[in-house]
């Protein structure tokens, strides 16, 4: 429910706004796209502190709260008047979905499923996939048939009712009945380097290079609707190649966790990152609804890079006690690279009147990136 719920309608659906809230408070497209990336830039932040008091804190409290004060914010978005009173709601946001969305589902599915990491990270990943499959068409209608305010404030009230009753019931942090801390390592885990020597390893410097190229990548996916509008297509046929998109994130998580688990990695991660140049090579050529909803789908599947492949490589490095400090602080070099890379990809367009400068440098990255985690992996000991 957090990674369906959580990712799917509060991550993915942030693009839905952007020509909505541009036309409506005359603004520019970059500055309609600058509170997602003040957003990203307070939860790249918060995760420091996040990721090394994450075994100290009262789960079900903390995330409980967190979501509540989350869908506050969304819905004071639907009274906000100007940027400026976005920017702050969404900084509001980007302290309290870290958490619950990014932090909490993969610590605690690698302090659960240990031996069997990839293939609970792919399931997870499937349900964010099949979250934003459902909820972009969503509310991509209720901004289209009642407004952008009133989409803000149903997704306010959505995530209050959908996910509080988990995060006040469910969560413990290890199957251990009262257990506060996170796990020894798992025996199959190399002993980890200390914290001085993790993160200037050639392993380390990898894996946070594919991180941020990635997220560079990940910016121009809150502009997808917005470059299928550019290029002559409706609203509502931007939302379907962005659902198409959830869709193949959902397949690709879903198979690329297992296999990562069972197959060679370097294989695996390589087979999907040749299926995720195809994907963005097509998106960027096609011009045409059907073309451009294929292209997507395989930009989807490639997404599994991203979401289970460098947080499954992570862990093999990092092992399982110091997962949480060491994923943070990959996490926020991402967050904060995606911040500016969102606002970036707006400003491009602005000054271009296209998005294909974004697209042809996400194709080159994309490439990069998945050269870097398999380079990690083959490192991982060293």
């Amino acid at each position: 429910m957090m990674s369906f719920v959580g990712s799917g309608l509060l991550i993915n659906t942030a693009g839905l706004y952007f020509d909505a809230i541009s036309r409506d408070l005359g603004v520019s497209r970059a500055a309609s796209a600058l509170p997602v990336s003040i957003r990203l830039i307070t939860s790249a932040l918060t995760m420091l502190v996040v990721g090394r008091l994450f075994s100290r804190l009262n789960l079900r409290l903390a995330l409980s709260l967190c979501i509540l004060i989350c869908s506050a914010a969304f819905v004071a978005c639907a009274f906000c008047s100007s940027i400026r009173q976005f920017n702050v709601a969404f900084a509001i946001m980007g302290v309290t979905y870290v958490l619950p969305v990014t932090i909490a589902p993969p610590v605690l599915l690698s302090s659960w499923f240990p031996d069997r990491f990839g293939t609970v990270m792919g399931i997870s990943g499937c349900l964010s996939g099949f979250g934003g499959a459902l909820f972009n068409p969503v509310v991509s209608m209720v901004i289209t048939q009642y407004g952008w305010r009133m989409a803000y404030a149903l997704t306010g009230l959505t995530l209050a009712i959908l996910l509080l009753p988990f995060t006040m019931t469910v969560f413990r942090l290890a199957p251990q009945s009262g257990n506060t801390t996170l796990p020894a390592r798992h025996p199959t885990m190399r002993k980890v380097e200390e914290s001085a020597v993790s993160y200037i390893s050639h392993a380390f410097l990898l894996l946070i290079s594919a991180m941020v190229m990635l997220q560079i990548v990940a910016g121009i996916n809150q502009h997808i609707s917005a470059y299928e509008i550019s290029i002559g297509l409706t609203l509502t046929q931007g939302s379907l190649v962005v659902t198409s998109r959830m869709f193949g994130a959902a397949a690709g998580k879903f198979t690329i966790g297992p296999m990562l688990d069972r197959l060679h990695p370097p294989y695996v991660i390589f087979g999907f990152a040749v299926i995720g140049l195809i994907g963005w090579t097509g998106l960027w050529a096609a011009n045409r609804p059907t073309a451009a909803i294929a292209a997507s789908f395989l930009v989807g599947i490639g997404q599994g890079l991203l979401m289970v492949a460098l947080p499954w490589t992570i862990r093999r490095v990092s092992g399982a006690a110091d997962y949480a400090r060491v994923l943070s602080v990959i996490d926020a070099a991402g967050q904060a690279t995606v911040a500016i890379a969102t606002t970036v990809h707006g400003l491009v367009f602005d000054l271009t009147g296209t998005y294909t400068p974004s697209l042809m440098t996400s194709i080159v990255l994309y490439g990069c990136a998945a050269c870097c985690i398999i380079a990690a992996w083959k490192r991982r000991s060293h």
